[in-house]
C-alpha cells in the first residue's frame, strides 16, 4: 500500500484502499504549498544554493511574485494566493523560482536573458517578463468586511463606501474595509 503525503491535513484511506491493495480510488487534491514547491525544485536544480526566504505580502496589488537576489526573498502576493487557481499560483511560484536559480548559477545574468529562458525551459514554463493572468475571475470573488460594532457580524460589500447599515439596523462608518476572497468554505483574508 503507497503511503499517502500529508500536506499538513489528515489523509484518509477508503475501505477499498485497506481491503484491495491495488485499488487506487480518487481523493480530494491536495492543497497548494507553495513553500514546499520552492523547496524542493530550488534544491533539485542548485542543490548547493541557499534556500530563498519566502514573504507573502498584503500591499502587493498589482504584481503578483518578485525576487529581490540581493535579499534572497521571493515575496508572493497574498491576492495571487487567495484568488489565484493552483495552476496561476504554480507558475507564478516557478517564475520566481527560475530567477532564483538563475540568480545562484550566474549572479551577473540578466532578469529575463538567455540563462532565466534555459532554466524556465527546465522548469517547464513558457518564458516571459509577464505571467499573463486573467484578474476579471478574481474581481468577482473579491469583496470588502467590515465588522459591526453592535452584533459583531460581518458586513461584506463590493466597493468600500463611507456609511453602511448592517442586518441588525445598525450605521457603521467604517474606518478601514478589510479585503477579503470569497472561497467555497468562506471569506478569507487577503
Amino acid at each position: 500500500m503507497d503511503r499517502l503525503k500529508d500536506h499538513g491535513e489528515k489523509t484518509f484511506q477508503s475501505a477499498a484502499q485497506i481491503a484491495l491493495p491495488g485499488f487506487e480510488s480518487p481523493s480530494a487534491p491536495a492543497p497548494f504549498d507553495p513553500l514546499s514547491l520552492i523547496q524542493d525544485t530550488f534544491r533539485l536544480l542548485a542543490p548547493n544554493g541557499v534556500i530563498p526566504v519566502v514573504e507573502v505580502s498584503r500591499r502587493m496589488l498589482r504584481t503578483l511574485g518578485s525576487f529581490t537576489p540581493t535579499k534572497n526573498l521571493i515575496r508572493l502576493s497574498s491576492r495571487l494566493l487567495a484568488l489565484g487557481s493552483m495552476a496561476e499560483q504554480r507558475h507564478v511560484v516557478l517564475h520566481e523560482v527560475a530567477h532564483a536559480i538563475v540568480h545562484h548559477r550566474t549572479p551577473e545574468a540578466r532578469a529575463h536573458g538567455r540563462e532565466f529562458r534555459s532554466v524556465c525551459d527546465e522548469l517547464g514554463l513558457v518564458a516571459g517578463r509577464f505571467v499573463k493572468i486573467d484578474h476579471a475571475v478574481w474581481h468577482e470573488r473579491l469583496r470588502f468586511a467590515v465588522d459591526c460594532p453592535a452584533c459583531g457580524g460581518t458586513i461584506l460589500r463590493r466597493r468600500r463606501v463611507n456609511k453602511v447599515r448592517c442586518g441588525c439596523g445598525t450605521s457603521v462608518r467604517p474606518r478601514v474595509w478589510a479585503a477579503v476572497a470569497i472561497t467555497e468554505t468562506g471569506a478569507k483574508p487577503l
